[in-house]
This record gives C-alpha cells, sequence and structure tokens, in this order.
C-alpha cells in the first residue's frame, strides 16, 4: 500500500503466530518472460557463486551446473534446484541482503535429504500447502526438466480452474514437496493430507490488514497465497457482494467485495507491482460462490473491466508461449507429433477494447488456443496464406463448425482441428463488423 493506504489500513489480530522464515525451495522453475531478457553471463556467475559456497561448506559430492536449465543438481541425485527465484532474489538485495539470501540458499540445499517422519501422526503437524499457477506445474516444470515432463512422483491438485494445489512439509528455512511415494507411505490420500494441511494453515492464520473494503494477507510466512484456501474466514469478511481475490504472488492475498469499487481500485494498485515479484502465481481474479473460487472479471461496462481484464490476458499470453517453447522441445526430442501451434494474440482497438484472436490456418491439423475471436485464413497449395476467409467468436465458430473442433487435455486450453471449414461454413461466419472498419 501507499503511504496514505498504510495509515488508514488496520490490523486484524486472530491471536499469535510464530515469524518463519520467509525462503522456500523447489522454486525457480519460471525464470523469465518473454520481456525479460536472460543474462546468460549473470546467471553463469551467479551459478559459479554458489558452486564456491557449496563447496566451502562441504558438500561432498559433484554438483552440476545445467547453464540451459539454470539449475544446481548433485551427481547420483535425483534432487534438482531451480536457480531463477533464487538469482531474482539475489539482483534486486541490497548489497547487506545479498549474504542472506545465499545463507537461505545453502540452508535449502543441506536440509533438501533431510528424511521424512515415518508416520502421517508424526508429520502431520508439519505439513501445509502450495498455491501455484497451474502452468508451474503443467508447463514450467516439465520445461525444466531433461525429459520435458513432470518430475516422476510430484503431485497437485487442479484448483478453481486455472490454479493448483500441492502438499508440502514445511521446515524452519525450507519447503519440500510431498511425492506420490510420500503419501503411499504414510498410507493416506492427496485428500486427506490436504485438508490436514489446511487445519494446520487455518491455525497460523492469525492477522490481516484492512484499508476499508480491502483486505491483505502479507505474513511474511511464505504461505499467504494459499490461503485463498481458508473459504470459511474470506466469508467472515465484510465486504460489499460476493468476496474477490487476487494472488498476485506467493507472499501475497488480496480479498475484496464485488460491489466496492474502491476496494476494486485498490486491489489493483497492489496486484500490478506484486504481479513482478519473481515468485508470481497469476494476474486473474476469483469470485467466491459458496465455497468454491472461480475466474471472474467485472461487468464488460465497469470502469475496471479493461483493467482486470489485461491482467487477466497477460498472463494467459505468457502461458501460451511458454506452452509453445514446451511442444517443440518434445517434438525436438521426438516425444511428440505435433501440429502447427496457433498462437494466441492480443489486439487492442482505437477504444482501448481488448480482444484476444487466432489463426484457424488453411493447412490442418492444428492446434487453436482458446480465444475471443477465431479468424480463417486460406491458403495456396503451396500452404501459404493467401487472405482472410472469415473471422468469428469463438462461440460463433462452435456452432457452425464446432463438429470439427476437438478439446485436448493441454492447459492452457486448446482445441484439435483437422480441417478447413467448407465454402457454405466460410459463408455463415463471415467476417465480424469490427474487423469490416
Amino acid at each position: 500500500m501507499d503511504s496514505s493506504s498504510a495509515s488508514a489500513a488496520k490490523l486484524q489480530t486472530f491471536g499469535y503466530t510464530e515469524p518463519v522464515a520467509d525462503y522456500r525451495s523447489h522454486e525457480g522453475a519460471r525464470m523469465s518472460t518473454p520481456d525479460e531478457p536472460i543474462d546468460q553471463h549473470a546467471q553463469d556467475a551467479f551459478a559459479q557463486l554458489l558452486l564456491d559456497r557449496l563447496a566451502q561448506g562441504g558438500e561432498p559430492k559433484e554438483v552440476l551446473y545445467d547453464a540451459e536449465a539454470f539449475t544446481l543438481s548433485r551427481d547420483d541425485d535425483e534432487q534438482t534446484f531451480y536457480l531463477g527465484n533464487a538469482f531474482a532474489e539475489y539482483q534486486r538485495a541490497t548489497e547487506d541482503e545479498k549474504e542472506q539470501v545465499i545463507r537461505v540458499f545453502l540452508s535449502t540445499w543441506f536440509t533438501s535429504q533431510f528424511e521424512l517422519p515415518t508416520s502421517f501422526d508424526d508429520a502431520k503437524a508439519d505439513v501445509l500447502v502450495t498455491v501455484r499457477d497451474r502452468s508451474y506445474f503443467e508447463i514450467d516444470i516439465p520445461l525444466c526438466s531433461d525429459n520435458l515432463e513432470l518430475s516422476e512422483g510430484l503431485i497437485y491438485s487442479e484448483y478453481a480452474e486455472c490454479l493448483a494445489i500441492a502438499p508440502v512439509y514445511d521446515m524452519p528455512t525450507s519447503i519440500r514437496s510431498l511425492s506420490a511415494g510420500d503419501l503411499e507411505d504414510w498410507g493416506v490420500t492427496l485428500y486427506e493430507v490436504i485438508e490436514v494441511a489446511k487445519q494446520n494453515l487455518r491455525e497460523m492464520t492469525r492477522e490481516y490488514a484492512q484499508a476499508g473494503e480491502l483486505y491483505l494477507f502479507s505474513c511474511g510466512d511464505s504461505h499467504d497465497a494459499a490461503r485463498i484456501l481458508l473459504t470459511e474466514i474470506i466469508q467472515t469478511l465484510e465486504v460489499s457482494g460476493s468476496p474477490i481475490a487476487l494472488v498476485p504472488n506467493r507472499e501475497m492475498l488480496l480479498i475484496t467485495g464485488e460491489q466496492s469499487d474502491e476496494g476494486l481500485q485498490q486491489m489493483l494498485a497492489l496486484a500490478k507491482p506484486a504481479l513482478e515479484h519473481e515468485r508470481r502465481i497469476t494476474g486473474t481474479a476469483f469470485r467466491l460462490t459458496g465455497d468454491q473460487w472461480h475466474p471472474w472479471l467485472p461487468p464488460t461496462d465497469h470502469p475496471l473491466y479493461s483493467e482486470f481484464l489485461l491482467l487477466q490476458l497477460q498472463g494467459l499470453m505468457g502461458d501460451y508461449e511458454r506452452q509453445e517453447e514446451l511442444f517443440r522441445k518434445r517434438a525436438a526430442q521426438g516425444k511428440a507429433d505435433v501440429p502447427f501451434l496457433s498462437r494466441y494474440t492480443v489486439m487492442q482497438n482505437e477504444e482501448g477494447a481488448l480482444r484476444s484472436y487466432t489463426i484457424w490456418p488453411g493447412v490442418c491439423p492444428a492446434l487453436l488456443p482458446k480465444t475471443d475471436y477465431v479468424m480463417f485464413m486460406s491458403s495456396d497449395e503451396q500452404g501459404l496464406p493467401t487472405h482472410l476467409a472469415a473471422a468469428a467468436s469463438w462461440e460463433q465458430v462452435e456452432q457452425v463448425v464446432g463438429s470439427a473442433m476437438s478439446p485436448t487435455d493441454f492447459y492452457p486450453e486448446r482445441y484439435r482441428v483437422e480441417r478447413f471449414p467448407t465454402e457454405q461454413e466460410l459463408e455463415l461466419l463471415g467476417i465480424a463488423p469490427w474487423l469490416q472498419k
């Protein structure tokens, strides 16, 4: 918050909570966005600094550095450390803070082989849950792995359509992801572990800040985003209309009311810079209905509609771009027969209205992202595009040529199309009026 908001904010307290270290491991799979060019020299220098400090700290095994994936791993060890977030945190730290970033990483490294308690009864007090953008599991981790797949045994559950939740074991200076094998050893299900984790998180949640109808959960324990799961607490907050939530990064949960224009404006003001954090989650807002969260946008005539939409679209564009990278890498390794990949593109008209669109190519098959509009591009005998044959909204496309579209299991959504529309179908689709201007 700015100084005026901070002075107006009040601290709501449920009780007392112990301070917890503010760094966790198994981070950094998302290393940069298309607008953030990679400084390879700086990354290599940071990795070398860590290698030197690990050797000084007594690491007995050879440590392998993968410059392309920006990871460190022990020789003959399945444990991989993604350096992206630690590097970003180190870069923005002051000179006095940089040493602490290094020390926390070393602590995480040397505790990574910590043996879990053998029984769930002994472990349950330290079981928690982490909330991520769903693309973290379905795109980012596979992109950083040698086989371009999710790490074996790593488990998660989809949440609120575009988020994911996963169980973790909390330690003083790091977090250990829990695997399917860990749960099997304990004789518990993912559902049982998540329920215990939510109860632990509930007991840790003692306070929040409030400014008007905006509520901020930022306790500094690295679990604030996960507090979106505590719907019974959120439902007690006094807001106008249904609760609206944003989890811009791991360290922040924002709540306000659907009908509070001031709260929504404050939410946007805090969320925009928070999305620049190295542990970014999502710019998509969520609405609570009962005890379920769903992606949300204000009505199209709302003064803040375009700003919320832009945050959502920026995240989707990044997800689709990294998804394309994953598909192409898998194809290069012979792991998948990837058809034409249509791009997810956003345009803005003179009035400022935002629209997403994609191309349905004349040469099929193709994988189309779900967008507001679809442009149908005819091709010549060589497969080169010739002219725009039609352009229609996604809803109209489904009505006319939905039978030629097959949904896939990919995230974010893609549809496989096997043929180009017939002349009759193209005539029914027409060209959207806004494109004829």
